[in-house]
């Protein structure tokens, strides 16, 4: 039996940590091709926030990024195996509220700060 965190297949959600107050929120949705002494071969789309529109856009084509769990930069989330990473989108509010989902009903806040938790 493995004893790896992640196995490929699985779905993850990679958010770059903001080391400024000025950075723009960046994410990275894909699926793992392979995991070992925790780096990961993850192959999905990049996300970025547009400073225009104040929306979180697709950067255009597939990426492989091999990652760092260890480093302390990411924050990674293990997302439903049966989620689509084709069909992720985020929406964001101009009022600092983003959110993930798959227009099929799964939904996940990844709003910073507590000023946005729902209580």
């Amino acid at each position: 039996m493995s004893q790896d965190i992640l196995e490929a297949g699985d779905h993850v959600l990679i958010v770059h940590r903001r080391l400024f107050e000025q950075d723009h929120p960046r994410f990275f949705v894909g699926s793992v091709r392979q995991f070992g002494n925790g780096l990961a071969k993850v192959s999905g789309f990049s996300w970025a926030r547009d400073p225009m529109s104040g929306g979180i856009l697709m950067k255009a084509g597939r990426r492989t990024k091999i990652i760092s769990l260890t480093a302390g930069t990411l924050i990674v989330y293990q997302l439903p195996e049966e989620l689509r990473i084709e069909d992720i989108r985020f929406l964001a509010d101009g009022q600092g509220r983003i959110q993930l989902e798959d227009g099929k009903g799964y939904e996940l806040d990844l709003t910073e700060g507590v000023g946005h938790v729902r209580r």
